[in-house]
């Protein structure tokens, strides 16, 4: 048996790796008992650690959820990214961004846009200014497909926070594993923003 000399055991690799494991299991128990229903020492004895050891990773559960809220953003970010360039129209791009913000919802167990409120200080504020620039970001190709007259004029703003918080409500109701796959889910949910606001 040989060992590979050029990638030598890394430890700040493995408590990186460690770590989002153990906000990723963090994630699901809030979304299935909420955030406030949700102990260290669940969390800890759901990743077969200690309280202790899960102290090495994380420094409360208030950092946890910050995490989450950054991961979720971060994943918001790229999607909206990769529709740029897409679509012939601010409809099609929106159906595109709106069916990517639906899959994530129903992806990893990871999704959890609620409980900004339990967040303070630092933590709330830099959450909410990421939640705020995707809105923005949202809001220009919804301005845009009002426009381009694919769709219908209303209040821009109005309007994302609408289908937004569709998204929202997708996060405490859905199930991994129930009777509507996450891709179903994703596809329903385009269809009945399209029919929304299309003009």
């Amino acid at each position: 048996m040989t060992t590979n000399i050029d990638q030598p055991f890394n430890r700040e690799v493995q408590y990186a790796a460690k770590r989002l494991a153990v906000i990723r299991s963090a994630a699901g128990a809030f979304r299935r008992r909420g955030y406030h229903n949700t102990s260290m020492v669940l969390i800890a004895k759901s990743l077969g650690l200690s309280k202790a050891a899960l102290y090495y990773y994380v420094k409360s559960k208030e950092e946890i959820l910050y995490e989450c809220h950054i991961m979720v953003y971060g994943a918001m970010d790229e999607a909206v990214k990769s529709v740029r360039g897409q679509g012939e129209n601010g409809l099609e791009k929106l159906k595109l961004l709106y069916g990517a913000f639906a899959a994530l919802m129903t992806r990893d167990g990871l999704a959890l846009l609620a409980d900004v409120d339990s967040l303070k200080g630092e933590f709330q504020a830099t959450v909410l200014a990421r939640r705020g620039k995707i809105e923005r970001a949202v809001t220009r190709i919804v301005e845009g497909g009002m426009k381009d007259g694919s769709i219908k004029k209303s209040d821009p703003k109005v309007t994302v926070f609408f289908f937004m918080g569709a998204l929202n409500w997708l996060n405490v109701w859905y199930e991994p594993g129930g009777r509507l796959s996450g891709e179903m889910i994703a596809d329903a949910f385009v269809e009945q923003m399209s029919v929304g606001v299309a003009s």
